[in-house]
């Protein structure tokens, strides 16, 4: 049997591994049972590569040898029916990424397109987010079919509110790379934005960026008077802000430059906008810093005299209404000037607002209605010219006039305080605090009676409370600083008193109150130790031990906060009223010391808390920097118990 298996692989060249198979099958059988022997190394090897051979090739090569030896398809084919398929399966392969959606061009061109207003709707929605760069990037590769000036304008006024100056106008120049001309907008939100810088000593650059904005802006007003003679475009907006820039820059005689080279006949005339913005350049409030504040202000009042002036002729040849706004920013310019300016500033006031003092009786009233921020300026120029009766006498005559020209309703906490400070430049000083005590009171019975807008504006602050205070240690008023003391801290100064002091003194909780601080708890201490009253310095030494230096010093007081302030000015003035606090202690304890008597019935408690007290102020002023030099005059003081 093996020769004829070997002569038939002669003959038809059969593979080894077939003959393998036959010879292994041939055994099998010829011996009637299943191989007990081991099989050899070498047809196992074989098999397996076999085996591994068939199991490797692919799929489709297995069924297209079944269908070679068979002559029949290996599966039945599947009946036809309609195709199902879109016309788009006929058109040519296009790779797609997986956020494709499949619209022709046809059902592509219906689609509703990105519109302006919507991109600068998502670009303010970005912005106001913080996503500032975002917003950015969104604009720049967004369509140029859904950018206009205005979206542009949009992104530029964030970044100025964000105070990017660089990157406000690096996005101007872009827009003018990519095709879009500046508008008159454009230009007044850029000069606008510019406006709102305070100190310009660190802004060189900008300074150069508005002086090369105007002149664009000059080209295209110009530009636009020949197309267009009447477009409302044609406005001095962005003029009035370069006026406020030159201002803000002390660049004074730069800002005169440019008002004398305005064409009177051109399309930029000075109107009530220019005038505005050019008085409140000249304000004494707005001195730059570096340059000498009290020269510069009596140059600005003259500039200012001479400017008023002028504008009385632009607006009778132009035919411009002279409003509140104008007026007040003139008054303002003009209050710290010499008594010529001075005067002028109170025949404006007498004209436009009809105030003058009593005797004069005017029978007019004035051409505008008096406004808040009017009143404020039209008393700080009573405080600038030392004239605090007259101060006096304009609130007066406002509390006695309708609200329709500017009565009651106009007067808040801001009027209230420079009327205090004009009363605190009085030569000689008043005879007491009771009128700043009063003006409080109004101000308390204001904010009950008013809605919660204006009762914001007429509440009695912390500054308010100090202005009373420092008056009453100007004149020496103890009971008037005492009332005033139980009105803002709730506390009752009663109960501090010799011979009915308290452990726990009274607090008055049902209103609102205001936390004792160094400054205030250091004003009543000096005013009763301006009274040279033994018992009014003996309270106040109570309440400045009740409430602690080491914890005025640190505000521990405040209940919205218990932490120290966080400014450099709050800082410095906290320091300055504790060490003044400490100081203060240190002087009035040395008086009682030196000047006590049987009378004072100084008592072993009160000795115990006066030393308890004296070293707590020492240690805070060795620790700040000062030795006190206490007097030690204590061998001649009489103590007798109750």
């Amino acid at each position: 049997m093996l020769r004829s298996c070997l002569a038939q692989h002669a003959q038809h060249r059969l593979p080894w591994e077939s003959f393998s198979l036959l010879f292994s099958t041939t055994a099998y059988l010829s011996k009637g049972g299943p191989r007990t022997t081991p099989r050899s190394k070498t047809s196992q090897r074989m098999l397996e590569k076999q085996r591994h051979h068939e199991i490797k090739k692919p799929r489709f090569e297995r069924r297209a040898q079944r269908e070679e030896s068979s002559g029949q398809p290996s599966t039945p084919s599947r009946p036809s029916r309609p195709s199902l398929a879109s016309p788009s399966r006929n058109s040519p392969k296009q790779y797609r990424s997986k956020h494709y959606v499949p619209f022709t061009d046809e059902q592509r061109a219906l689609l509703p397109k990105l519109e302006p207003h919507e991109l600068s709707r998502r670009l303010k929605i970005l912005c106001d987010e913080g996503q500032l760069d975002a917003a950015v990037s969104m604009l720049k590769n967004t369509p140029r079919d859904a950018q206009n000036a205005p979206v542009w304008n949009t992104v530029i006024w964030e970044c100025l509110k964000q105070k990017q100056y660089q990157l406000s106008y690096q996005l101007y120049t872009d827009m003018k790379r990519r095709g879009h001309s500046p508008t008159t907008r454009t230009y007044q939100t850029m000069l606008g934005g510019l406006a709102r810088i305070e100190d310009w000593t660190s802004h060189t650059k900008q300074l150069k960026n508005a002086r090369s904005l105007f002149e664009s802006f000059q080209r295209h007003i110009i530009s636009l008077h020949k197309e267009k003679p009447g477009s409302p475009d044609i406005t001095s907006a962005p003029l009035a802000s370069y006026m406020r820039i030159l201002g803000a820059a002390g660049l004074y005689q730069e800002m005169f430059d440019v008002y004398y080279d305005l064409d009177p006949m051109g399309p930029l005339t000075p109107d009530h906008l220019v005038f505005t913005s050019m008085f409140q350049s000249l304000s004494p409030l707005r001195i730059p810093y570096g340059k000498n504040e009290s020269l510069a202000v009596l140059q600005n009042a003259s500039s200012a005299k001479l400017l008023w002036s002028q504008m009385l002729k632009a607006s009778k040849k132009h035919k411009f209404t002279v409003d509140s706004h104008l007026v007040t920013a003139a008054i303002t310019a003009l209050s710290r000037g010499r008594s010529s300016d001075q005067e002028l500033a109170f025949k404006i006031v007498r004209e436009y607002f009809g105030l003058a003092p009593s005797e004069e009786k005017l029978t007019t009233a004035g051409t505008l209605a008096l406004e808040p921020q009017s009143f404020a300026a039209v008393l700080m120029l009573c405080r600038s010219s030392e004239k605090a009766s007259l101060a006096v006498d304009f609130f007066e005559q406002v509390l006695k006039r309708s609200d329709q020209i500017g009565g009651p309703s106009i007067i808040d906490r801001g009027h209230i305080e420079e009327l205090m400070k004009a009363r605190q430049t009085v030569k000689p000083p008043p005879d007491n605090a009771r009128f700043e005590y009063d003006l409080i009171e109004w101000l308390m019975h204001q904010e009950v009676h008013s809605i919660k807008t204006r009762a914001a504006q007429v509440r009695p602050a912390m500054s308010t409370y100090n202005l009373a205070l420092l008056t009453a240690f100007r004149t020496a008023d103890w009971p008037t600083a005492t009332k005033t003391f139980d009105l803002m801290t709730g506390f009752h100064c009663h109960d501090f008193m010799d011979g009915v002091e308290s452990d726990s003194p009274r607090l008055d909780k049902a209103r609102p109150r205001l936390p004792p601080t160094a400054e205030n708890v250091s004003l009543m201490l000096r005013t009763a130790f301006a009274t040279e009253n033994r018992a009014n310095m003996r309270q106040a030494l109570r309440m400045v031990d009740f409430f602690g230096i080491k914890e005025l010093a640190s505000n521990s007081w405040r209940e919205e906060s218990r932490e120290r302030p966080k400014s450099k000015k709050a800082m410095k003035d906290l320091h300055f009223y504790s060490q003044k606090l400490a100081t203060t202690v240190v002087d009035t304890l040395a008086h009682i010391f030196s000047h006590s008597t049987k009378g004072d019935r100084m008592v072993p408690p009160d000795r115990e808390r006066w030393l308890r007290l004296k070293a707590e102020a020492t240690r805070y002023l060795e620790g700040n920097g000062e030795q006190p030099e206490l007097l030690a005059a204590t061998e001649n003081i009489a103590y007798e118990r109750d």
